[in-house]
């Protein structure tokens, strides 16, 4: 892991989010299990904690091209796949890692097919061999 990503978790840990009402998406759960490095870090919130947030940080919501909050390099959304309703069985089968919820990759990599930018392709092939090298052990 790059420093620049354990720094992130540090800070996201300081935030002290109730640990029921987030998790860790994007390239975060890749780059906890040394699949690949990570220069952000993507948070995903229940919707419900999502507009606490919004009343706390007004000024740092962003409304393009999605809702959320850019905290440093912290980036806060509250929609999985167009779908708030998702978020919360999400965040309740999570990985917990260095006492960090993360979301459980087999959702990243529904995340990145439906992106399916250039570097989400990437991405899959590296969860996939993730995969592969974990049943051979």
């Amino acid at each position: 892991m790059n420093q620049q990503f354990l720094i992130l978790l540090e800070e996201l840990k300081k935030l002290n989010f109730p640990k029921d009402k987030y998790a860790v998406f994007g390239s975060g759960p890749l780059a906890i299990r040394n699949i690949r490095e990570a220069h952000d870090l993507d948070v995903i919130v229940t919707h419900d904690f999502f507009q606490e947030l919004c009343n706390k940080y007004p000024k740092l919501v962003k409304f393009k091209p999605f809702h959320r909050i850019d905290i440093n390099k912290i980036e806060i959304v509250e929609e999985w796949l167009g779908d708030y309703k998702a978020v919360n069985n999400i965040i309740k089968n999570v990985d917990i890692i260095d006492n960090l919820p993360f979301v459980k990759l087999e959702h990243i990599v529904e995340w990145k097919i439906f992106m399916s930018r250039k570097k989400d392709l990437e991405d899959i092939k590296l969860i996939n061999n993730y995969f592969k090298k974990s049943v051979i052990r």
